[in-house]
């Protein structure tokens, strides 16, 4: 009777290598096979013999050398047919009816052999991390597992919410849709009716109603300013949902332009020549200290003006965000101006944006969740007398260690991620699940940790943890 108990997993990968291990002795006894082998050999030993009589050893160096450089290159006449698991368990099954043990398969030395692998690998990866007691050990275990299982799950989620895909513009409005109007006109004659009685008409009406400066773009050409046409909204700073809210909002108190290189120009309404109604950019430059300058003084001539001007801002980006070329992503265009042109002709705007980054927020949150919730529950095992300090420090260490395991462990993403898209969530969980309650799969973890660059890839940032305690 084995000493060892097994899953049925275990029962039937005991199974196959019993049949691969008789199979492959089977072979190695096989007299008439090794005497035919025996005779091939030597019939090419006698060949080359032969040939170095007759002066032939440059053609035999040259054929030597033509098929060592080729090996790589050939291919099988006869294919290999790969088969299932389940068809090798089931030869398995014929093969060996009966139960098969560790025993059966490997000799006492063996054994002893293989625990004294596991025992150095133990001792190795507790060097390496400094983590020696089977709690911790246990705790970085399922800490690695909830950081595996967050990186399954958040390719469905992501995929399911559409992250990082842009918009269809076929479910859009046009800009200037009736809809949009009217919305856009109800929200402007809301406000100024809420707001006339007790403070009476004033420049203020004429700030919410008029078209906002950065919305011009004649006399951006004879001045030689690139305003991408009818991606015009990315040149602008007033139409970045982040930076519009200051230089928008400054745009529309001073009649001002400014573009995502921060230069500002003045706009005119009026032609100075004929008098009749003209937006145009001018060639007045204004810097802009002068055009703060000029904001301070429209709101202390009216505390309403700053309101209204941000009330007029807020409106005309919500006119812009729906429609078919949407806002650009904030702060990109004034960075790498030609990534934010190619997201933008691309349809990828400011609310696709908002939604990705919600997904990459929540990924965080839950990153965090899941530390704080190791953390609370390693901190449920701390001893009586144990110093709170130093046992943080092993909280934190298993954190990180854990951390790097699964972002970095090849053997976790050749067994798990290699191609995730193929089974559903629950099949992957269960993997996970069995898996990392395995102990040869995590000692293969243990032993990858400690050959590879993932111990020296962590190692600085342990120290750092070690340096905020050394006084301990």
């Amino acid at each position: 009777m084995s000493r060892f108990k097994y899953s049925s997993d275990e029962l039937d990968m005991n199974k196959v290598l019993k049949m691969n291990q008789d199979v492959s002795r089977s072979l190695s006894d096989d007299q008439q096979m090794s005497q035919t082998r025996s005779g091939a050999d030597g019939n090419i030993e006698a060949s080359l013999a032969l040939l170095r009589s007759l002066g032939k050893e440059k053609e035999i160096s040259k054929l030597s050398a033509d098929i060592a450089s080729n090996e790589k290159d050939r291919r099988l006449e006869h294919r290999l047919v790969l088969e299932s698991w389940g068809e090798i368990v089931a030869q398995a099954n014929l093969h060996e009816p009966i139960e098969v043990s560790l025993e059966d398969i490997m000799t006492e030395a063996e054994i002893q052999s293989a625990f004294v692998e596991l025992d150095f690998i133990e001792e190795q990866f507790s060097k390496k991390t400094s983590i020696i007691n089977k709690t911790d050990l246990s705790f970085l275990a399922i800490a690695t597992a909830l950081q595996v299982a967050k990186s399954l799950v958040f390719p469905y989620v992501a995929e399911k919410f559409d992250y990082g895909k842009s918009f269809d513009p076929s479910e859009r409005l046009e800009h200037n849709d009736k809809s949009i109007e009217k919305a856009h006109k109800e929200a402007n004659d809301k406000f100024r009716d809420k707001r006339v009685e007790k403070h009476g008409t004033g420049h203020w009406i004429n700030i919410l109603y008029q078209t906002v400066p950065y919305d011009i773009t004649k006399g951006s050409k004879d001045l030689g300013i690139n305003m991408g046409g009818k991606y015009h909204r990315m040149y602008t700073l007033g139409h970045d949902s982040i930076f519009g809210w200051i230089f928008g909002t400054a745009n529309i108190l001073t009649d001002c332009i400014t573009f995502n290189n921060f230069y500002t120009n003045r706009i005119s309404r009026i032609d100075p020549v004929t008098g009749a109604k003209k937006m145009v950019i001018t060639p007045e430059v204004v810097l802009l200290g002068k055009m703060f300058s000029e904001c301070y003084d429209e709101v202390k001539a009216d505390p309403l003006n700053l309101p209204v001007a941000l009330f007029a801002q807020a409106q005309h980006l919500k006119s812009d965000e729906f429609t078919k070329l949407g806002l650009p992503v904030p702060i990109l265009s004034s960075i790498n101006e030609d990534f934010a042109s190619k997201l933008y002709s691309e349809n990828y705007d400011a609310l696709c944006f908002a939604r990705d980054a919600k997904i990459v927020g929540a990924s965080f949150v839950i990153s965090k969740l899941f530390d704080m919730i190791i953390s609370l529950l390693h901190g449920l095992f701390r001893k009586d007398g144990e110093d709170k300090d130093l046992y943080e420090v092993r909280s934190r260490k298993i954190l990180l260690i854990s951390n790097a395991i699964a972002s970095s462990s090849t053997i976790i993403n050749a067994t798990i991620t290699s191609n995730p898209k193929n089974l559903d969530i629950g099949s992957l969980l269960n993997t996970m699940t069995h898996l990392f309650t395995d102990v040869r799969f995590i000692l293969k973890i243990k032993q990858e940790f400690i050959e590879n660059e993932i111990a020296e890839r962590v190692q600085k940032e342990i120290s750092a943890v070690d340096a905020l305690y050394e006084t301990f």
